[in-house]
Order: C-alpha cells, then structure tokens, then sequence
C-alpha cells in the first residue's frame, strides 16, 4: 500500500538492544541523507538513543531533504512482567528473558496501526523481529531484513543449520568443520550461538529471511568477499551491502547522545604516547564475574602498556574487585564512550575486543592490533573472520567458551599480560606492528 507521492519512504524498526539500535540507526541516516523519506520506530525508554542522531542530521541536511521523523509505540512492561523502563535488552535481568521477548512480540500490534498510517514504501527490521515479514506482506510492502551481523555468521548459521555438523561431535569442546565453506573453519558446540538451542526459533528466523525480500547487511564487499558471494547463493533474492555504517560519511563520533564538550577519554589518550594504550572494550551486553575482573585488571597492569578500559556500569564496579590503586594505572570508564574515536587516536595501539559485530567493523578500520575475546552469540564466528580468514588478531586463549556456559575458566593475568605483548602484536609504540 506504499506512499502515493514520489519520495521513497522507509520504516525502520531495530530490535530492542544498543547493539543492535546503533547500526540500523546509522543505516537510516545513510538513507536519509540520499532525500530517502525516513521514518525510524522505537519505543519510550529506547527514544534517547535515537534522538540526538536524527536530530544533528535534520539539522545538517539541505531543507529539501525529508527530515528524519521518529515515531514511539508502546511498550507492555508490567503486562509482561518487567520492571517499568526495561526495554532494552543491555538492561534486562537475565531470569526475565522470556518476559521480554513475550513484550518484544506485542509490539506487531502498535508497529501494525502505525503502518497502517504512515503507508511506508517499506519495512526494515531487525532480523530479530521475524513476526515482521508477515506484517509487511499484510500491508502489501516488502519487509527487508536488517542484520547487524556480518556475512560471514550468516553463512556459518545457514551451513550449520543445513548440514548439522556438530550432532556428529560427542562433547561440547569436540571440534568441527562446517562443510562447504570457503575456509576451513573449525567451532565447537560450546561456541555455537545460542539459538541453535532453540530449533523453532532458528526455525522461524530462517523462514522470515527466505521469505523477505531482501537483507540489508552492516559489511562490505572488501571485508569478507568469499562469504558475500557465498551468501548469495544460499541467502534471499537481495543482498544489501550497506557498512561500515558507523564509519561512512560519518561526522566525529559524539555517539547516541550529545555532548557539550569532548570526551574526557579522549582528553586523557591526547597524554600518551604514539601506539602506547591498550583499549579494552566488551561491549554493552557482557557479564563478567568479579574473579575475571579482577584477573583482567590484574593483567592489564602486568603488561605494562597504560590503559582504557570500557566497563558497564554494573560490571561488578561495587563488588571489590579493582585492585588497591589499579584506577591511577590507567583509565577506566564506567559508562558509554566514544569508541569509533578512540580507535582512531594516535594513542591507541591495541584493542582486547569481544567480537561483537560492531566492534569488528570499527576495528578493522581502524587498523590496530587485535587481541580477541569471543563472550557469546556469534562472536566466536565473528573471531574466525579476524584470527583465521583476515589474519589480523590473536585470541585471548585457544578454547576459551562462551560466558554463558556453566563450566567456563577465569582467564588468568598472566594470560591477558601475555596476550597484551604476544606475537609482535603489543602496541606499535612498544615495537609491534
């Protein structure tokens, strides 16, 4: 039923998490400064991190250009169970999980009377909004599925899925080839992502991808050029390479929300020297106990290269386990920072990141050396892509397994330290690459 004027209109709807908020947020804005008519889809407690980007980009695009409008559905908190506010998967207690996708599904009816108004050309959703395809095809517009992930994870879920390798394997730490693919990757079951516990949901999302009209993807061609080819011959009819969207025609990096003045951790990286710092960085859904922690920070310091680290903000920060004058060694920020410009300072010289997608795009940008941290979801996959395919990085430790699992081994200091300065990849200042 799409707009009857001659501007191009596109809904975007992101599923409910930061990770997942940022790229399709910056894919819309890559649109809308094309004169595409933007419309992006959120709920309450989710609209500050959307507000300042459409914001600074109406303010900076040609009047002639549609503005970017945001438009807030409800969100059944308390029908569901949930604390009021908890929209957002980065702050979800993990017992209510379930509760919070039963919310995340009743969206479809808000998300069903807003199409219903705006009369869209088309719909993009987050591949984890699979309930979507069908909403599109009932309002007679093409739903295209956007992945924040890569190429590479997506053949890796459509072999797996298809071949199913690792019901030959007897153990969860047992290793196995996924058949088919261009290199010769190895994972374990223990590193398989979490829907692969679930075969209806697998299930569901395969189906909606099969059946859309396309998926719009957060990579490019030059990253990982054997998956895309791959990916098109066992994906849906069109594939959109859009990315690296945080990178192109981006401004400097104030992130989601605004701020009067630059970032103090860019103030304190302006006092090192060229190559020195090792930034840290797990992204906004990790967990760590306070025995990692603590091991963590112990082999930070033991490396003997200064310092920044990115720690959620109840990341274990008021359990005790920073050692006795660990924050005057380096830098540790308890809160959202402006990575995209902290890997591009002259400071920097390595980066310990946990593979989230995002985070692989911006680091291979940025060219530093990479020590990687696989937690969970398809980050092992996302890890093959940097250590096995592209050769640019060097895992924390052979067979470390997801966070999610029970069984999981602390990683020692000595092995962060090691980690820090292994191989000729410590920060070039110190002499590596």
């Amino acid at each position: 039923m799409g707009s009857h004027d001659e501007t191009l209109h596109l809904v975007f709807f992101p599923f409910l998490a930061r990770s997942h908020i940022i790229p399709i947020l910056e894919t819309a804005r890559l649109a809308a400064e094309r004169r595409v008519k933007v419309t992006l889809v959120t709920t309450p407690a989710n609209a500050h991190l959307v507000r300042p980007t459409l914001d600074r980009t109406n303010s900076y695009t040609s009047p002639s250009h549609p503005p970017m409008e945001l438009r807030i559905i409800p969100f059944a908190a308390a029908e569901n169970g949930l604390p009021d506010g908890c929209e957002n998967l980065t702050v979800l207690p993990i017992p209510l999980a379930a509760n919070f996708f039963a919310a995340v599904s009743g969206l479809r009816e808000p998300l069903d009377s807003l199409l219903r108004d705006l009369r869209p050309d088309a719909l993009i959703s987050d591949a984890l909004l699979p309930w979507t395809t069908a909403l599109a095809s009932d309002h007679g517009i093409p739903r295209l599925i956007f992945q924040a992930s890569g190429l590479l994870p997506l053949c890796a879920a459509n072999d797996l899925d298809l071949y199913r390798p690792y019901e030959a394997v007897s153990g969860r730490g047992e290793p196995f080839a996924i058949p088919g693919f261009p290199h010769p990757i190895k994972l374990t079951r223990a590193e398989l992502p979490e829907v692969f516990d679930f075969p209806y949901m697998l299930g569901l999302l395969r189906e909606a991808e099969l059946t859309s009209y396309g998926v719009v993807v957060n990579s490019f061609n030059e990253l990982e050029p054997d998956y895309v080819d791959h990916y098109k011959k066992v994906g849906p009819r069109e594939v959109f390479l859009v990315g690296p969207v945080t990178i192109a025609g981006a401004q400097p990096q104030q992130g989601v929300k605004e701020e009067a003045a630059r970032d103090p951790c860019l103030s304190w990286l302006d006092g090192k020297a060229d190559d020195s710092v090792v930034y840290v960085s797990f992204g906004t859904m990790c967990r760590f106990s306070d025995a990692q922690l603590r091991e963590l920070a112990l082999g930070l310091e033991a490396s003997g290269h200064p310092f920044l680290w990115a720690v959620r903000a109840d990341g274990g920060v008021a359990e005790g386990w920073m050692p006795e004058g660990f924050d005057g060694r380096g830098l540790v920020a308890r809160r959202w920072v402006p990575q995209r410009d902290i890997l591009a300072h002259r400071a920097v010289g390595g980066y310990v990141l946990h593979c989230g997608w995002s985070s692989v795009t911006d680091a291979v940008c940025a060219g530093v050396p990479l020590v990687t941290w696989p937690l969970h979801s398809e980050q092992f996959v996302n890890e093959k892509l940097l250590v096995d395919v592209l050769g640019v990085a060097h895992p924390i430790l052979e067979g470390f397994k997801s966070v999610l699992d029970g069984e999981k081994e602390v990683v020692k200091a000595e092995t962060v330290a090691r980690s820090c300065v292994a191989d000729g990849r410590q920060p070039r200042g110190a002499g590596g690459a």
